[in-house]
């Protein structure tokens, strides 16, 4: 009787061992069914953490990293999928998606083409092939991927019609239709485009892409009632992409439907905060009204998400300039010189604001560097003349003027016929 016990006692340790490693698994595969992935990444990690160093469980972390948008983290899970079994065409493909995300197009091509080694008739590693073509401009090879891949689903799926699981292959059909739509598109073939939308669209009626793409076809086509519908339906279906938000709203923005423009814009920085693009439309549309408050506010933000842009220092520059805020006018511009430093364009926009706060010895010595750098840049030959002129320095003054006339400056010329010095 008391060995009993002691081998029960024993079943019962190793048992307990096997759930501790298991059942983190099996709680992360249920959150990620129910799309809750950052749960499923809490468990797979603490499945990671018991020991269970399956491919599998590696491989469902990355896809649930993948589904929130973590790439670095989704390739370093997928990579160790891959260590542990380097022959599973799934992890591969994915590896090649993250990749192609990341914009590393050789190596997402490298392990496109390895998935299609192994396994021939994986049809997620040609859709996917396809892109990396497309993105690198490659578009009658994309196409021959997405043609192939499409084929290739047709035939796999009436092979299989007899299995439960055919439906699988509605959505590779569907994305390769897609596929083939985008290079229309890219090849101005706005009409054909749309025939491949549809049939992606009949495949996978929730898919929220074809849909956007139909927009941009129809939109191209001067179909602004059926942009109007696909945008808004890609809405309907994805209200967590920024994409369609802002389409719709540069279309609403053309037709002058601004209100309507900006409040999409508005939703579309929601959503997505760093979405520039979206910062400047809504600053314009802000500035057309007349609102510069609210128009330098925006750009404002623009830099915060765009530390490294000249541009977005140099918009919110001359925005601040409109209210009044020289002193964060000129930190913008000294970080456009900083950032471009052979632009002259960005040194005389750094003079004209250190003249208006009032500083006329930094404002000359920018004016002069951005002569240095360009001279037959008119700008800022007339606007060194001016401030020449206002230090009643007027032959110096007048010197610079001419310059700026003789380079075409009609504002400098209409001075100095003002003068009588034509």
């Amino acid at each position: 009787m008391r060995l009993l016990v002691v081998i029960t006692i024993a079943l019962l340790g190793l048992t307990s061992c096997g759930i501790t490693t298991y059942v983190p698994a099996r709680m992360a595969a249920k959150f990620y069914d129910e799309g809750d992935y950052a749960n499923a990444i809490h468990y797979y990690m603490k499945a990671v953490a018991d020991r269970d160093q399956r491919a599998e469980t590696f491989f469902w972390l990355g896809m649930s990293f993948y589904k929130l948008g973590d790439l670095e983290e989704a390739m370093l899970a997928l990579e160790r999928s891959f260590e542990k079994d380097s022959t599973d065409v799934a992890v591969i493909e994915r590896l090649a998606a993250a990749n192609l995300d990341l914009g590393n197009l050789p190596k997402a091509g490298y392990y496109c083409r390895k998935a299609i080694h192994i396994d021939a008739d994986y049809l997620e590693s040609y859709n996917t092939l396809g892109h990396v073509l497309f993105e690198g401009g490659e578009l009658d090879s994309a196409e021959s991927c997405f043609s192939y891949a499409l084929s290739l689903s047709k035939s796999s799926r009436w092979k299989s019609i007899a299995d439960a699981s055919f439906r699988y292959y509605e959505g590779p059909r569907a994305e390769a239709s897609n596929g083939l739509g985008e290079i229309c598109i890219a090849r101005g073939l706005f009409y054909e485009s749309l025939v491949f939308f549809d049939a992606a669209n009949s495949l996978a009626n929730h898919w929220e892409t074809p849909w956007f793409n139909k927009g941009r076809a129809y939109e191209a086509l001067g179909n602004t009632k059926a942009a109007e519908v696909a945008y808004q339906r890609t809405i309907d279906l994805a209200p967590g992409k920024a994409g369609a938000f802002r389409n719709l709203g540069r279309m609403y923005r053309r037709l002058r439907r601004d209100s309507e423009a900006m409040s999409l814009y508005r939703r579309a920085i929601r959503i997505d905060s760093t979405d520039v693009e979206s910062y400047y439309a809504l600053a314009e549309l802000y500035d057309k009204n007349d609102d510069k408050w609210n128009a330098a506010d925006t750009y404002n933000r623009a830099v915060d998400r765009a530390p490294d842009d000249p541009s977005s220092y140099s918009r919110a520059a001359r925005a601040n300039m409109l209210i009044g805020n020289y002193d964060l006018a000129i930190e913008f511009l000294s970080e456009v010189v900083e950032l471009q430093p052979q632009h002259a364009d960005g040194h005389n926009a750094l003079g004209e604001a250190y003249r208006a706060a009032g500083d006329t010895v930094q404002a000359r010595q920018a004016f002069e560097e951005a002569i240095a750098i360009d001279s037959l840049y008119s700008l800022p030959l007339r606007n060194l003349g001016e401030l020449l002129l206002q230090e009643n320095n007027a032959s110096e003054g007048l010197k610079y003027y001419v310059r700026a006339a003789r380079l075409g400056d009609e504002k400098a010329a209409a001075f100095l016929r003002s003068r009588g010095l034509d």
